[in-house]
């Protein structure tokens, strides 16, 4: 826990934002705050702060020997933090009068060191990630302070890992990217999957789909996002070769890649290959081989649509989407209009909360596997895989709604139960640092449902 000498308490009391952190932090009786949401002002951020002030509600509700959560919004504008806890109480009927405000911007380096000294685990909601997120990282390392983000861009996850895993095991901490829809039900469900496969599990094939009562407006700051992670991805080759110089070894009964396209027999739907999530599960592979000495698990990613027209359609809106993305001059045209460009999938303002309510994903996981364990001696199998496992995974609206609780579970749960996380700290994937932790739990409490449906 950091001891902050009085010098610079004083010095931090001389700002009315740092200073009213400061007063709360001793009134708290500690030196950090339990959750700082940085970015609180933001469309995603004010869906988290509202998340966090109903799970304080609830820890305070249960006792279970824990003290109160304590917790603080930061950002650039006080009148702006001030003005997100005011609508976080308006739609959730909670006081937030405790909450503490803290000044920082991702321009003022000292401004990110100051507010990751007084936290023990910061949840980052400010992208696009590739060119804010290094120095919010590196801030929580210097300080001592845990991170969590949603982002789904592979050239800031695997470039934070190579950069900072060392440094994060030295300084204590964990930094977790990809704690929201990107890509905690994939991680997640794999986890389920595997703790009840009655044998050893071969392979995965994940197809989401996504319910709305009218069409789904997406924000502007994940088209960014993924925008930037088209622009920039011929990076991603030289920081993985870096990241993992020896490949993951070859499988015995090796899945063959589905098409692009495909229809599903046994869900009833088309599935349309969308591997957002799929670097971070082979991440995980990686940290299960050669940290864990187990068998990496083959993954597939999809979007389920009902019809062909659907996925074709959808394929075509992709193709679209990575071409003006790619080039410059359209990248351009995109990020200024991007209302026009995208013909009103993203929108700056959002979708509308309304709109929200009607929204649902679910994420199916298919597994296969061996039934029995391998033989004492033996590193492969000799025969096919010959069971089989369905696993579900389902939420509110997997942008907002969902984001927002699966991010607040995995801070809380590096909050809780830092002793059932890996080693003393490090740049991890949800899979290898929640593996043994309740999270999924904690999810289904907030109103996810992660759940076996099938095995043979």
């Amino acid at each position: 826990m950091l001891s902050a000498s009085s010098s610079y308490l004083r010095r931090l009391s001389q700002s009315s934002v740092l200073g009213q952190a400061v007063r709360s932090m001793a009134s708290a009786g500690t030196g950090r705050y339990d959750l700082v949401v940085f970015g609180a002002t933001g469309y995603t951020g004010q869906f988290v702060v509202e998340e966090v002030a109903r799970v304080a509600q609830l820890e305070a509700k249960k006792g279970e020997g824990t003290a109160p959560l304590t917790w603080a919004i930061a950002g650039r504008s006080e009148d702006k933090l001030r003005a997100a806890l005011t609508t976080a109480t308006k739609e959730t009927g909670l006081s937030v009068d405790n909450v503490g405000v803290i000044k920082a911007d991702v321009g003022d380096q000292e401004s990110l060191d100051r507010m990751a000294a007084q936290s023990t685990v910061i949840i980052n909601c400010v992208g696009p990630y590739q060119l804010y997120g290094e120095q919010v990282v590196r801030a929580c390392i210097d300080n001592g302070a845990s991170h969590i983000d949603i982002s789904g861009e592979p050239q800031f996850l695997e470039s934070m890992q190579l950069k900072y895993n060392k440094a994060a095991e030295e300084a204590g901490v964990y930094i977790v990217g990809a704690c929201g829809y990107d890509s905690i039900p994939a991680e997640m469900g794999l986890v389920h999957m595997i703790k009840n496969f009655k044998g050893e599990l071969n392979s995965a094939l994940m197809y989401v789909r996504v319910k709305s009562a009218s069409r789904a407006v997406i924000h502007t700051g994940t088209m960014e996002s993924a925008a930037l992670s088209i622009a920039n991805g011929a990076e991603i080759v030289t920081i993985r070769r870096k990241l993992f110089p020896e490949r993951l070894p070859k499988p015995k009964y090796k899945v063959a890649k589905k098409d692009r396209m495909h229809k599903n027999d046994e869900l009833g739907i088309w599935g349309l290959s969308l591997p957002t999530d799929e670097p971070v599960v082979y991440r995980t592979q990686h940290y299960r081989h050669s940290v864990l000495s187990q068998q990496p698990i083959q993954f597939q990613q999809f979007v389920g649509l009902r019809s062909f027209f659907q996925a074709a359609g959808l394929l075509i809106g992709m193709a679209y989407f990575a071409l003006i993305s790619y080039f410059s001059w359209t990248r351009k045209l995109l990020l200024k209009y991007p209302e026009v460009m995208t013909a009103g999938a993203f929108k700056r303002s959002g979708a509308s909360r309304e709109a929200l309510k009607d929204v649902k994903f679910t994420a199916t996981l298919l597994g296969q596997g061996w039934s029995q364990s391998l033989l004492e001696g033996s590193d492969q199998y000799t025969q096919p895989p010959d069971s089989s496992i369905i696993v579900k995974v389902t939420g509110p609206d997997p942008g907002y709604g969902a984001t927002s609780l699966m991010m607040v579970a995995s801070a809380v749960t590096i909050l809780r139960q830092n002793h059932l996380c890996p080693g003393r700290g490090g740049v991890l994937t949800p899979g290898a640092a929640f593996a043994n932790t309740d999270i999924i739990a904690r999810m289904v409490e907030r109103g996810m449902t992660v759940s076996v449906q099938d095995q043979k």
